[in-house]
């Protein structure tokens, strides 16, 4: 893999699966955490975020498939293989090229914003 470069079905996932840096880092936590449950509270400490934003991000990851929740806390435990060896490529990617990747996932989350707001010029113009 070229410096700076990303592989396109690290792309593909990113651009489908990754809607925040956010998101990825509290995945990428209790994927590193090798099976420890972790509560909210110490994802938002670890994250530097409010708990109700650690909600937020841990909700998304139990809908998605990839985080499991039960009465000790959240665990990385992907529905299936296939979505974790999407998460492995892409912490790989997330480790060597740390700049590349969070550009690219910036990138998509400001493209959604701005469809969204056009969503809403588009109505009020009608």
């Amino acid at each position: 893999m070229q410096s700076g470069t990303v592989p396109d079905d690290v792309r593909r996932f990113v651009l489908t699966s990754i809607p925040s840096v956010p998101y990825a880092e509290a995945v990428l936590l209790l994927r590193r955490s090798a099976g420890e449950a972790l509560s909210s509270g110490e994802v938002a400490r670890a994250l530097y975020v409010g708990e109700r934003a650690a909600l937020e991000l841990l909700g998304l990851g139990v809908e998605t498939g990839v985080l499991h929740r039960d009465e000790t806390g959240y665990r990385y435990q992907p529905r299936d293989e296939a979505l974790a060896r999407a998460w492995d490529r892409f912490a790989h990617c997330y480790t060597t090229q740390l700049i590349v990747v969070t550009q690219l996932i910036h990138g998509t989350s400001q493209k959604s914003a701005q469809l969204f707001a056009d969503a809403f010029k588009l109505k009020r113009e009608t």
